[in-house]
């Protein structure tokens, strides 16, 4: 799990919730500790696992950090989403 162009159905997650947040935040970003209490809230992963899942997907160039504490989708990181959901009507 430690290659960032490995992309697991938790960071799909991660990408999707960051994804929403975006779209509801004025500023469009998700603030790290809301994607941390999130996640952490609906499952047994600790807040280290999921600042780490965030840091590799920004290293892979799939999250961009525009803001201290702050993330958002990059071109990548969108396509990545699109792709996944026109795969998900074909089927």
């Amino acid at each position: 799990m430690n290659d960032p162009e490995k992309m697991t159905v938790e960071r799909f997650q991660l990408l999707w919730l960051v994804y929403e947040i975006c779209a509801q935040n004025k500023f469009k970003v998700a603030p790290v500790q809301e994607l941390i209490n999130i996640i952490t809230s609906e499952r047994n992963v600790k807040s280290v696992a999921v600042r780490k899942m965030v840091w590799e997907l920004g290293r892979g160039g799939y999250l961009e950090n525009p803001l201290r504490g702050c993330w958002r989708l990059t071109q990548k990181g969108k396509q990545l989403l699109k792709e996944i959901q026109s795969n998900q009507e074909r089927v």
